[in-house]
C-alpha cells in the first residue's frame, strides 16, 4: 500500500510539473525540475508513512479509541478481502455514524450489541460478530502487517473521508449467507465476497 501511494503521488507530481513549465525551457531544465519535485514528494510521502507508523505504536490497542475501533473492524471483518473490500467495510462504519438509526461514535457503532439483564453481552446479537464471539479481539501475532494496513486505512478514512463507493451502505454480508433483512434493503454494490446495502428511504 505504501509503495502504491508513493508511486501514484510521484507520477501525478511529475505530470503536473511537466505541463506547468513553459516549452521554452530546455529538456534538461525540465528534467532537473521534475527530479527535484519528485524527490521532495517522495520525502514528504515517507514522512507521512513514518507519522502513521508512529501513531500506531504510540496509540495503545484499546477499543475506546476511534482509530483502533475502525481498524479492528476492518481487520476482523475483511482481512481476507482486497484493499477495496477493506475500505468498503470501513465506509460502512462511517455511514452508520452519520445515520441517526445507529450510534453516533465509531467505537459505539463497532461495539453495538444487546445485553442480557445481568449486564453481559448477548453473544448472538452483535452488529459485527467478531466483537462478541468470545475470543480475544487483539490482532493475531502473525498478522501484524495486516492490522497495520487496516490502521493506515482507518487513518485515511477518518482524516480524508474519501468518496464513498458503497453508495451509503450501512449493511453488508458474505455471499455465503442470505440474511432475513436483505430483501428489505437496496443492494448498492458487491466487492469481493461481500454484498453491500443501504436502507430504503
Amino acid at each position: 500500500m505504501k509503495r502504491y501511494q508513493a508511486i501514484f503521488i510521484v507520477v501525478t507530481t511529475a505530470t503536473l510539473v511537466y505541463y506547468n513549465y513553459s516549452t521554452k525551457q530546455t529538456v534538461d531544465e525540465i528534467q532537473e525540475t521534475i527530479e527535484f519535485e519528485i524527490q521532495e514528494t517522495v520525502e514528504e510521502t515517507n514522512e507521512i508513512v513514518k507519522e502513521i507508523s508512529r501513531t500506531i505504536h504510540n496509540t495503545p490497542y484499546d477499543l475506546t479509541n476511534d482509530y483502533h475501533c475502525l481498524a479492528s473492524n476492518i481487520y476482523w471483518e475483511s482481512r481476507n478481502q482486497s484493499l477495496g473490500g477493506k475500505v468498503a467495510v470501513g465506509q460502512v462504519v462511517l455511514n452508520r455514524v452519520d445515520n441517526t438509526a445507529f450510534p453516533d461514535t465509531i467505537c459505539s457503532v463497532v461495539k453495538q450489541t444487546k445485553y442480557y439483564s445481568n449486564g453481559k453481552i448477548n453473544l448472538h446479537d452483535c452488529q459485527f460478530s467478531w466483537y462478541c464471539d468470545g475470543k480475544s479481539d487483539i490482532p493475531l501475532e502473525n498478522e501484524k502487517h495486516i492490522y497495520e494496513e487496516s490502521f493506515m486505512l482507518a487513518v485515511k478514512l477518518l482524516e480524508e473521508r474519501p468518496m464513498d463507493f458503497t453508495e451509503g451502505a450501512v449493511h453488508y454480508h458474505s455471499d455465503t449467507v442470505s440474511p432475513y433483512w436483505a430483501d428489505s434493503m437496496v443492494q448498492t454494490t458487491r466487492i469481493d465476497n461481500h454484498i453491500f446495502y443501504r436502507r430504503n428511504k
